[in-house]
């Protein structure tokens, strides 16, 4: 697949945009430590790839010595269950019954020693304190793997991830690591799609990396020249500054003589130049100008957008940003800027908050309007592709921070003076964020609760954190307004223990023998994950009892049981009011009412009794009334059924 054709298939679908869908995955956050309350820094990833199969577990891969020479296996890291198969990557990941080992794309050469980190899609945190967060991107390149007969490429970003948690102690070595493996040996997106269809939606990525050191930067790769290689680039995210990337590049200009705040490949703005998508006439190279693949309709940058204005509006409201800028590169236009200095300093909790948004007190308030429900649920599934106008210009919903179909997220605190395996605490949520529980995890500990390395999306499962997550999470859309709120308090009450939990454990810092300090923490942070998902099933259950078939039972008295109803506004506009429709056939009205039938029969009654022959002559009467119905009736039944059902009684 050569240069220039994948230059035409560029153009075209950037004018066309026909393999634009909308980015599905993930919100980021960064934040600087001059901007927290505490001197940490920040980082939060929502991963909101639930769309597809997924593997829930989360996986604790050890540090690990290797002998000279030894090779590291690269997988193609994508969607489904199991993630990966290997004994390569310690107990978790080793093959269980019925399970075959994968095959690797391809081998490059391992280093001495390795990290131990936490893992899911993407790498998460390593005994070193090195934390990362992700969201896809789109770009004017696409790759594709080595396994395929087109393919030249031997990394996506989810090994890209690993492989910088295995080796690195800073953000700086995590870029510079990913960034060199990518351009050697290739990088690609499994969403690129293929040579007669490429995909330009979801084919670049974007991390955020953070360290103990105070450093915090935004990372961006994507395939180079050719369908092969990479181009790269990395700024430094603001001391006071915090950073919102919501499926979008954000790296404007670069400034390669600043070291301290820049970083890139060598081939950045040669691909530019060769492509045509920039020029030193135009001033200094702007990395997002030249690469990133806008899509010049209003549903994507509205999708991407409304959430980094979300995001900077609720940290930074006095900057009074508009909500209908979209996310585009409009060169001399608005657009909103890197990194926005918060109002006031933020902590992990504020960060929460921010990951459970869905606009709510905003004019894109999704607990609001018909879609919402009678109950006010922001929760919106996917619609109809068919509805969505033949440029894909029209049908959408608002895209929320918190989006049902989360898989996980994430708070990084990374404090820079505690002991290397307490640097990072991990506020870990899965599902949901707006129905979840974050629980804290020290970036050394070696071993993950059992509850949160059980988990299949295709299996109901009682032991597991995700299943605790998810069933609450879908229960609560029965009566969002209701439920929901009941939901924040536990939320509350669970992670102001988690908050305690830290500050006990903080404490042991001092702790002459690491092992030992490392043991305990160990021990306690087990023990409150476990309790943490034994609340939340048995808050599961008290729900479910007390919000089932539209009742709210609270006891087994009379008048503990009652129907909330539906609001008077979802009523009418549901039609409620205007029931029935006409629908309805009224019965044939009786030609003489009861009265009028028994003053009839009195008056019988008195002449029968005054003459006999009145009796005879009423009996004889009745004797050929009688005998008229059966001629009718008798007729009648010549007629067929449709007579028959004519006369038949209403059912």
């Amino acid at each position: 697949f050569f240069f220039g054709q994948m230059r035409s298939i560029v153009y075209i679908a950037l004018l066309l945009l026909v393999s634009v869908a909308l980015r599905e995955c993930c919100t980021l956050i960064a934040v600087g430590k001059d901007a927290t309350v505490d001197g940490s820094v920040l980082l939060a990833h929502t991963d909101d790839a639930g769309g597809t199969a997924s593997d829930v577990r989360m996986v604790r891969v050890p540090a690990q010595d290797h002998p000279e020479g030894a090779k590291r296996a690269v997988y193609a890291i994508d969607d489904g269950y199991p993630r990966v198969v290997t004994h390569e990557r310690g107990p978790n990941y080793a093959p269980k019954e019925g399970e075959a080992l994968s095959k690797p794309l391809g081998h490059i050469p391992q280093v001495k020693h390795t990290f131990g980190y936490f893992d899911q899609n993407y790498g998460l945190t390593n005994d070193q304190g090195v934390s990362i967060a992700e969201t896809t991107g789109a770009a004017k390149t696409v790759g594709w793997p080595v396994s395929e007969p087109y393919g030249h490429c031997l990394f996506n970003i989810a090994e890209l991830s690993k492989v910088a948690l295995e080796r690195c102690a800073t953000a700086r070595c995590a870029i510079q690591t990913m960034g060199d493996l990518a351009v050697k040996y290739g990088f690609y997106s499994p969403e690129n799609g293929s040579p007669s269809n490429p995909d330009y939606g979801d084919n670049a990525e974007v991390l955020a990396i953070s360290d103990t050191k105070g450093e915090v930067w935004v990372f961006h790769v994507m395939t180079g020249e050719n369908n092969a290689s990479a181009v790269w680039a990395a700024q430094r995210v603001p001391d006071d500054g915090l950073l919102a990337a919501p499926n979008t590049f954000v790296i404007r200009e670069l400034d390669l003589h600043d070291h301290d705040n820049y970083m890139a490949s060598p081939n950045v703005e040669g691909l530019a130049l060769k492509m045509g998508w920039w020029s030193p006439k135009q001033g200094k190279f702007d990395f997002s100008k030249a690469y990133e693949n806008d899509a010049p309709i209003p549903v994507v940058p509205l999708y991407d957008g409304r959430r980094m204005w979300r995001i900077y509006d609720l940290v930074a409201p006095s900057l009074k940003l508009n909500p209908d800028w979209g996310y585009m590169i409009r060169p001399g236009g608005p657009s909103y800027p890197f990194a926005v200095r918060p109002d006031k300093k933020v902590g992990p909790r504020d960060i929460m908050v921010i990951l459970r948004d869905y606009y709510e007190g905003t004019k894109f308030d999704l607990t609001k309007g018909l879609a919402a429900g009678p109950f006010g649920s922001p929760v919106r599934y996917d619609g109809d592709r068919g509805l969505s106008g033949p440029n894909g210009d029209k049908g959408a919903w608002e895209r929320p921070i918190s989006i049902f179909r989360a898989l996980y997220s994430h708070v990084m605190q990374t404090r820079l003076h505690m002991p290397k395996g307490m640097a990072t605490v991990m506020w870990f949520g899965l599902d949901a964020p707006h129905g979840t529980v974050y629980v804290p995890f020290y970036n050394g500990q070696r071993a993950v609760p059992d509850c949160y390395l059980e988990g299949m999306q295709s299996k109901f499962n009682p032991k597991s954190a995700y299943w605790a997550f998810n069933f609450l999470n879908n229960w609560q859309q029965l009566m969002w307004g209701i439920i929901h709120p009941e939901v924040e308090v536990e939320q509350r009450r669970l992670e102001d223990e988690g908050f305690a939990l830290q500050k006990e454990l903080d404490a042991t810092a001092a702790t002459h023998d690491p092992e030992e300090r490392l043991r305990h923490i160990e021990k306690r942070q087990r023990a409150f994950a476990e309790h943490v998902v034994e609340e939340w099933w048995a808050f599961c259950w008290r729900v479910v009892a007390k919000y089932n078939n539209g009742y709210i039972t609270t006891g087994e008295k009379k008048g503990q049981v009652r129907i909330p109803g539906y609001p008077v506004w979802w009523l009418k506009k549901a039609g409620y009011d205007k029931y029935p429709h006409g629908e309805w056939i009224k019965p044939v009205p009786s030609p003489k009412s009861e009265g009028e039938v028994e003053a009839q029969s009195k008056a019988l009654r008195v002449r029968r009794q005054a003459s006999p022959v009145i009796t005879l002559a009423y009996s004889a009467l009745v004797v050929s009334g009688v005998a008229s119905i059966l001629v009718v009736a008798r007729a009648a039944s010549k007629r067929g059924e449709e007579s028959r059902l004519a006369y038949a009684p209403l059912e």
